[in-house]
């Protein structure tokens, strides 16, 4: 068989247009204020132990993930007390302050997965409107991931606001409910 250019654009565009198509992901790596997954919200307001929550959000299976989320400069007050990894789910190596943590699902796992949640004892001294935001390991340009069948997942984090007001409130997705297209063109009859 004889390698022509046109089989070899051909060839070349279908492993672009592979690689387009599975690097478009819509899981992250969220941080939040609450182990639910529902506010990015978290208040600095005096002395006290705060918890930030690590949740692999979207849809899939994963087994493995990697990132980074060093305290922002602008929390000041706020010291690193340790990450709380949940155990019964994965195996940790690293932390989340430092070049990465790698995380080991002990499983093939559906999305959403409580990683587990990094400890601060604050003075309250966090500037309004801080941006916490999770950070690909210093060996990668995004966020990665492994899905179940050993490939790799690249995408995005979701950042957290620490003392959030009506100039930076966290913006979560909205809520959805099932509908039917005929519901929603009546909407507008």
């Amino acid at each position: 068989m004889k390698i022509t250019p046109v089989f070899l654009v051909v060839l070349l565009l279908g492993l672009f247009a592979t690689s387009l198509v599975h690097a478009q992901t819509t899981e992250k790596i969220a941080l939040y204020a609450d182990r639910a997954g529902t506010d990015c919200s978290i208040s600095d307001t005096g002395e006290q132990s705060i918890f930030v929550y690590m949740i692999h959000v979207g849809t899939g299976t994963r087994a493995a993930s990697e990132f980074r989320a060093p305290k922002p400069d602008c929390w000041a007050g706020a010291t690193f007390a340790g990450d709380d990894w949940n155990y019964s789910v994965v195996y940790a190596s690293g932390n989340s302050q430092g070049l990465d943590v790698t995380l080991l699902y002990n499983a093939c796992l559906p999305l959403p997965i409580y990683l587990g949640r990094m400890i601060f004892d604050t003075t309250g001294a966090a500037q309004a409107c801080c941006t916490y935001p999770v950070l690909p390991s210093v060996y990668y340009t995004t966020l990665v991931s492994l899905n179940c069948s050993g490939f790799y997942e690249y995408f995005s984090g979701e950042s957290a606001i620490i003392n959030p007001n009506g100039h930076c409130p966290c913006q979560q997705p909205l809520a959805a409910e099932s509908t039917t297209w005929g519901r929603v063109k009546s909407l507008y009859h």
